[in-house]
């Protein structure tokens, strides 16, 4: 399978995604193969799409660094990050094609900087060397990312494994430019926060809709909020609704929308409004590809409440982090259907599992994935051109809310 996570630079914006073998410990033997397979994943329509004009770094072993497949990736914003185990230590051959590559276009850089330590020649060749938090103590990560930067001050760093805001705040005094980890989806105590106001009218209105209320009564209800209305004018008004003349009433929105698209349309400007913050757009992103993921999960032969139920869950599991505010508080403003909330809030029924499974593919943990896959009866090649697909969906989505 192949694993995903996303890149961020120092504004907690996401720049690009690492791509990665789920089993970088299997056989040598097929190293070549699988490293083919992962360049043609992350070629593919829906990680190309997914990706945009954002970087996709791509974890290779040694045995793909010559392979011709390698040259078709120049002038296409994709940089190949070198694992250790192919390194060659004095190499002059390995780094002539190293250089070679630089000036074709095709970037290179290093899974595991400290190898630029040990080959000056390599590191003024490669374009990024990555860090891990998990494998230098602090006092050792200050050394090396310090002694990198003024040898080889062209050389930009990564660093991955970032847990929390301290350590990003941290990395960030280091000179590091990108940062890759879980620091982004922390939960801490948030006992004191509130939901705004614009959060509390849009999860009643959630609430009237799954209740069976009439869409004249919920125009009403949008009318009270200058920033819902605003917004579903224009959403009313765009080529993907396909109206032939302009709206300009709010109970003409409503109905041309219709009903589940706009319950759906809810869910995601609830995941908007929560307070403007430094990786915030990061966040949206994770939940929608989530909420996708998850509903891609379902099947095509299952019904729709389930699909919905899927999405739904997916969507607002990090509604606490976007907020702030502990789940338990947020759920209890909110009518959801009961599989949603026992997910959220106790980790159990029906939508419990695939969201465990979505949350370990975030987490990078392949035997997890690997055996829950199973348990689910999803297929592995499947899945990963789901997370692409979903991915894709989730940046494009983003945009336009």
């Amino acid at each position: 399978m192949v694993l995903r996570r996303a890149v961020l630079n120092r504004a907690m914006a996401v720049v690009g995604y690492e791509f990665a073998e789920g089993d970088e410990l299997a056989s040598a033997d097929y190293e070549l193969d699988r490293g083919r397979a992962l360049l043609r994943h992350v070629c593919a329509q829906d990680a190309r799409k997914m990706v945009g004009d954002r970087i996709a770094f791509v974890a290779i072993g040694h045995k793909l660094l010559d392979d011709q497949m390698i040259d078709y990736l120049a002038w296409t914003n994709t940089t190949l990050l070198i694992r250790a185990d192919a390194l060659r230590r004095d190499d002059a051959q390995q780094i002539d094609r190293i250089s070679a590559l630089k000036r074709a276009g095709v970037a290179v850089g290093l899974q595991d900087g400290r190898a630029a330590l040990q080959n000056p020649a390599l590191a003024d060749a490669i374009d990024v060397a990555f860090l891990s938090v998990a494998e230098l103590l602090p006092p050792d990560l200050l050394q090396v990312s310090r002694q990198l930067s003024k040898q080889h001050p062209g050389l930009k760093l990564g660093i991955r494994g970032v847990e929390t805001q301290e350590e990003f705040d941290a990395c960030c005094r280091l000179n590091f430019a990108f940062f890759q980890g879980p620091f982004i989806r922390r939960r801490d105590e948030w006992s004191q926060t509130k939901v705004n106001p614009s959060a509390l009218r849009i999860s009643d209105l959630l609430g009237r809709i799954r209740a069976g209320a009439e869409l004249e009564e919920i125009a009403e209800q949008i009318k009270l909020d200058p920033m819902i209305s605003y917004r579903i004018l224009r959403v009313a008004n765009s080529a993907a609704v396909g109206a032939t003349q302009d709206i300009i009433s709010i109970r003409d929105a409503v109905l041309i929308v219709g009903r589940e698209p706009l319950y759906r349309w809810l869910v995601l400007l609830l995941c908007v409004t929560a307070p403007t913050s430094p990786g915030q757009q990061a966040l949206l992103e994770n939940a929608l590809a989530r909420g996708r993921l998850m509903e891609l999960l379902a099947g095509t032969d299952s019904t729709a409440a389930m699909r919905q139920a899927l999405f739904l869950t997916g969507m607002l599991s990090l509604l606490d982090v976007m907020f702030k505010v502990p789940m338990n508080s947020l759920m209890s403003q909110m009518t959801l259907p009961p599989e949603v909330t026992d997910a959220l809030i106790r980790r159990s029924g029906s939508c419990a599992r695939t969201l465990q499974l979505a949350e370990a593919c975030e987490q990078g943990d392949a035997a997890h994935v690997g055996e829950l896959c199973v348990k689910l009866g999803i297929d592995l090649d499947k899945f990963n051109q789901m997370l692409a697909e979903a991915g894709a969906w989730a940046r494009e989505s983003a945009q336009g809310i």
